[in-house]
C-alpha cells in the first residue's frame, strides 16, 4: 500500500510522535472487541451475558463470582494471543534515536509489552492485574485456576481485575501522562480507535490544540474534525510501511 507522501514527510520530521491505540490494534491479533464479543462467543456460556454489564462495579456487587470467571475466561482466551505487526512496528519505533515516541493504550490485554513497547501508558489497566476493591492495595498471588472471588490478604476485602471498568474514572496517573504526552507531541497518530469517543478523544483534540498534526489510521475513516490526515488500512500494514519508508 502507499501512504501519501506528505503526511509521511510529516511523520518523519516530527521530533515527537504520541500514539494512541485502541481495540482495533488487538483485534489484528484475533482479540475479541466488546462490540463483537456476542458474535465471538455464540457457542460459549458467555454469549447470553451483555459484556457491558459484566464490566461494571454494578455487575461486580450483583454478582462478584460470576464477574471473576468471565474475566478469568477474557484471561484463558487471551494466552493464545501473540502480538502482531502493529504492536511490534511500534515497540521497533519506539526505538528511535531521532524521534521520541510515546505509546498511549486503551487495550488492556498487555499485547504492546509482549511486542517489545516500554512505559506503556494504559488509560484502561491491565487485565493480567488485580486489587482489592476496598483497600485497593495490588493483588500479586497467583490467579491460575481460580474460580471464585479472591480475598485480600491484607483487610479482607474482594480482588478485582485492575481494569477500569464502565462508569469508573481512568487512572489519574496514566491520564496525567496521556495529557503531557499530547500537549507536547508534533504529530498524533490515532490507530485502531476513533477519535470521537471521550475520554481518550480529548487527547487527539489536545494535540491539535498545540499545533500538532492529528492523523488517524483505520480501515474505514471515522468522521471525526479532529483529524487531519486519514490513512486507510489495516494497522500492521500501515505501520509497518511508515518504519520502513
Amino acid at each position: 500500500m502507499e501512504i501519501d507522501p506528505e503526511v509521511l514527510s510529516i511523520i518523519q520530521r516530527a521530533k515527537r510522535v504520541t500514539i494512541l491505540t485502541g481495540a482495533g490494534v488487538s483485534a489484528e491479533s484475533g482479540v475479541a472487541t466488546f462490540r463483537s464479543y456476542k458474535e465471538e462467543t455464540k457457542e460459549s456460556l458467555w454469549s447470553q451475558y451483555d459484556p457491558q454489564k459484566m464490566a461494571s462495579i454494578e455487575g461486580f456487587l450483583k454478582n462478584p463470582n460470576r464477574v471473576w470467571q468471565w474475566y478469568q475466561w477474557r484471561r484463558s482466551e487471551l494466552k493464545s494471543k501473540k502480538p502482531n505487526d502493529a504492536h511490534k512496528a511500534i515497540a521497533k519505533w519506539q526505538q528511535s534515536k531521532d524521534q521520541r515516541v510515546t505509546l498511549i493504550t486503551q487495550n488492556v490485554d498487555g499485547l504492546h509489552q509482549a511486542g517489545g513497547s516500554k512505559d506503556v501508558i494504559e488509560l484502561h489497566g491491565n487485565i493480567w492485574s488485580n486489587h482489592c476493591l476496598q483497600c485497593r492495595a495490588e493483588y500479586k498471588g497467583n490467579t491460575d485456576g481460580v474460580e471464585d472471588v479472591i480475598e485480600c490478604p491484607k483487610c479482607g476485602g474482594q480482588v478485582r481485575p485492575s481494569v477500569v471498568w464502565f462508569g469508573e474514572a481512568l487512572p489519574e496517573k496514566a491520564w496525567r501522562d496521556a495529557e503531557s504526552a499530547s500537549y507536547s507531541c508534533d504529530v498524533f497518530l490515532s490507530v485502531g480507535t476513533s477519535s470521537q469517543v471521550y475520554p481518550a478523544a480529548g487527547l487527539a483534540a489536545l494535540a491539535k490544540s498545540q499545533g500538532a498534526t492529528v492523523i488517524e489510521v483505520n480501515p474505514e475513516p471515522t468522521e471525526s474534525s479532529v483529524v487531519d490526515y486519514f490513512i486507510v488500512g489495516r494497522a500492521g500494514e500501515v505501520l509497518i510501511n511508515i518504519l520502513n519508508t
